[in-house]
């Protein structure tokens, strides 16, 4: 069997969710990834994985898309380089699976080079909307009317990461019988709790990852001068890429010492040192009106066995609440955050028991098992299943 993947944005988590995939699934299949030219995991797969660079950068990232920082010649650019999507025909894949949410580029020249009819096509979605368009969101809603715009493909199969996704795809009219649940991976190129170099620093938090609205960052950074009433030493190590609100910068300017901010997107080999650091991760999302299955940060945590407090947002409930793997609150409420942490960092049994409960989260979503469900999928669409 011969998979290719197509890889639709080059920075954030969803290229790393690809190469763990690609790595795992090349033990089973023939696997070629069709990327951008630079994405933030090129050095992350394996000599096993033949690498295409098809696509130019879009000039789009998160933080980039709420901030409105989007240089419109870099974005037309890199939209107009996905034709290249022509050049599948060459690859004689047996399968072809858009790895990353199926990107209105993406979709726009399958359609137009007909890949949806030549071939075999998964696309896997990692958050799903409750609604098509996502008036709430403007920077969201851009992409979605792009999407809207679009005809259409003939997908064989969607994969998504929970039941509830599940459940707003059929909303939306895919088939049931078209979709697949497959939990999302713990990542594993970062390396695990067996390998880190550091030790816990006491009292230390970790929110990890873009820094944009729907992350809940502020409602962290309120929570921290109520914790510091209990734990006067609590630090709060923020290690990521967007741009900080106003009033959450005042906060952190009149606690100095409580905070340490690496403003930059982490390099893939500073990952481990960082959440090495931490006793604790923090996931304080807000609502977003849809059913968000995954969450980078958090696959990251559970390879480094990390306890997890958490909104009740998305997925987090069954994910770290109901796994034992960390305590969860009502998203945007400071003062019950608060409340958790100070629990969590007080209390070492409870730590200690949520650190082992999020290490065997780990094995239990290894790309090894992962990998297997993605294989049992493309042999489903090629018996002819997904049709």
């Amino acid at each position: 069997m011969k998979v290719l993947y197509i890889v639709g944005q080059s920075t954030g988590g969803l290229p790393h969710y690809t190469a763990e995939l690609a790595n795992a699934v090349a033990e089973h299949a023939d696997v070629t990834v069709m990327k951008p030219k630079e994405t933030t995991a090129d050095e992350l797969f394996d000599d096993e994985v033949e690498l295409l660079t098809a696509f130019d950068h879009l000039g789009v990232s998160m933080p980039e898309l709420y901030s409105f920082d989007v240089n419109p010649l870099d974005f037309v650019r890199g939209f107009l380089s996905y034709d290249a999507i022509r050049e599948i025909e060459d690859v004689d894949a047996d399968v072809v699976h858009d790895t990353t949410d199926l990107f209105p580029q993406v979709k726009l020249f399958a359609k137009r080079h007909g890949i949806d009819a030549r071939f075999p096509l998964v696309v896997t979605r990692h958050e799903v909307s409750k609604r098509r368009l996502s008036f709430s969101r403007p920077p969201v809603l851009v992409e979605e009317l792009l999407d809207y715009a679009i005809p259409d493909l003939d997908l064989d199969r969607v994969v998504v990461h929970t039941e509830k996704q599940r459940r707003a795809m059929t909303n939306r009219g895919v088939p049931a019988d078209r979709i697949s649940i497959i939990p999302h991976g713990a990542y594993s190129v970062f390396g695990s709790d067996t390998d880190v170099d550091v030790d816990p620093e006491r009292n230390c938090l970790l929110f990890f990852g873009h820094i944009v609205t729907p992350k809940g960052l502020d409602t962290l950074v309120e929570a921290i001068p109520l914790v510091k009433r209990e734990i006067p030493d609590v630090k709060l190590i923020i290690a990521g890429e967007g741009k900080i609100p106003r009033r959450s910068r005042a906060i952190m300017e009149a606690h100095e010492g409580n905070f340490e901010v690496h403003n930059y997107f982490v390099p893939n080999e500073e990952v481990k040192d960082i959440f090495g650091r931490a006793e604790v991760v923090a996931l304080p999302y807000r609502n977003q009106g849809g059913t968000k299955g995954h969450s980078g940060a958090l696959a990251t945590a559970f390879s480094f066995g990390k306890p997890v407090v958490a909104s009740t947002a998305g997925e987090f409930t069954s994910l770290v609440g109901d796994t034992g793997s960390g305590l969860v609150v009502p998203p945007e409420d400071p003062e019950r955050l608060a409340s958790a942490i100070i629990r969590l960092l007080t209390d070492e049994d409870a730590k200690r028991e949520m650190s082992a409960c999020s290490s065997r989260m780990a094995d239990r979503l290894s790309w090894d098992n992962v990998a297997e469900q993605y294989v049992d999928v493309y042999e489903r669409v090629l018996d002819g299943a997904g049709r």
